[in-house]
């Protein structure tokens, strides 16, 4: 047996891809060229669900190089939808054109005419996590096992996808304001261009809400920090209390907050700022203040695609906006 044809071997050099000292260490690159080299068939791809969106998924690594294929997908659309929503294996070693199914993540992907698939879930606490999937487009299949092979690798990788994630959760830790709990600024850009590609799936707009709490200097001269700390925490706390978990927060300047909803949550979105506006009329009123704290509330409206494109861009414009209104 050719050395490079060897379980045992290659299982070896997985174990040291995984143990790499970051965790996170390019391993859905690295891995699918592996795993196509030794399965000798055409496309090897891993994917990922995110933690809180449902109904999507993202291919993360897949070999070889076809960068005009869509990395975010429907998971009720072909082969790796079927393998995603049903939590179990799929192989077809042929692939007939009659069937239904005859493509793997969407109707006009560049990966033409299929002869055979290979789909494994990742899978944590009976949740999908990921996909692990191979495509044959010359009449390849994989042996017996070949089958039981990866069968093993995909129970491997759901364990150290999920030990990434958590390392992931813990890098954003660190993206986070000490004074609200919210992401800040870049950790926030991160999660709204997240957003917008899920929005994007969706063919649905987005809509970016960003207030300005106006007031916030004077009311720290004349009361302790830690008043003014409370009521930043305050608002991050009413906001995270009504929020959905399609909604991103975050705080990105001294008394500036920005959210993220889809459109069809924009009424829930401003029932929550009502209620954020009467606590700060509120105030002084509850036994924190000794005399009468005056905040004026700013608020600006943009919307993705309309009113732009990028993150950045999007934020840019919207933070203008509240300029113009001081």
């Amino acid at each position: 047996m050719n050395q490079n044809d060897n379980p045992f071997i290659l299982w070896q050099r997985i174990e040291e891809l995984l143990a790499g000292q970051n965790p996170v260490a390019n391993w859905l690159n690295i891995l699918p060229p592996i795993l196509l080299d030794w399965s000798s068939l055409s496309w090897a791809f891993l994917t990922e669900m995110y933690p809180g969106v449902s109904n999507n998924y993202f291919i993360r690594g897949f070999a070889p190089d076809i960068g005009e294929i869509k990395s975010a997908n429907n998971q009720e659309d072909g082969l790796a939808g079927w393998v995603h929503g049903h939590l179990n294996p799929l192989f077809k070693d042929s692939l007939n054109t009659g069937e239904n199914l005859t493509h793997i993540f969407y109707q006009g992907e560049p990966i033409k005419k299929p002869t055979s698939f290979y789909g494994w879930p990742l899978i944590y606490y009976g949740k999908a996590i990921g996909g692990l999937f191979l495509v044959g487009t010359k009449g390849q299949t994989l042996t017996q096992g070949q089958k039981i092979f990866f069968t093993a690798l995909a129970s491997r990788l759901s364990a150290h996808a999920h030990h990434v994630r958590l390392h992931d959760w813990v890098d954003e830790l660190k993206g986070i304001d000490f004074q609200t709990g919210l992401p800040h600024r870049a950790n926030f850009l991160d999660r709204l261009d997240r957003l917008m590609s899920i929005m994007s799936i969706k063919h649905q707009r987005l809509c970016l809400k960003v207030f300005c709490i106006s007031g916030l200097g004077r009311y720290s001269l004349s009361h302790k920090p830690q008043d003014t700390q409370e009521l930043l925490r305050n608002v991050s706390n009413q906001l995270l209390q009504y929020a959905s978990e399609n909604w991103d927060m975050g705080h990105i300047s001294y008394g500036v907050f920005t959210i993220a909803v889809p459109e069809n949550n924009l009424e829930e979105l401003n029932k929550c700022l009502t209620l954020i506006k009467k606590s700060l009329n509120d105030w002084s009123t509850v036994g924190r203040a000794p005399t009468q704290a005056n905040f004026i509330f700013h608020e600006s409206e943009l919307f993705f695609p309309d009113d732009g494109d990028k993150p950045a861009l999007l934020l840019e414009k919207a933070l203008a906006a509240i300029a113009e209104s001081l």
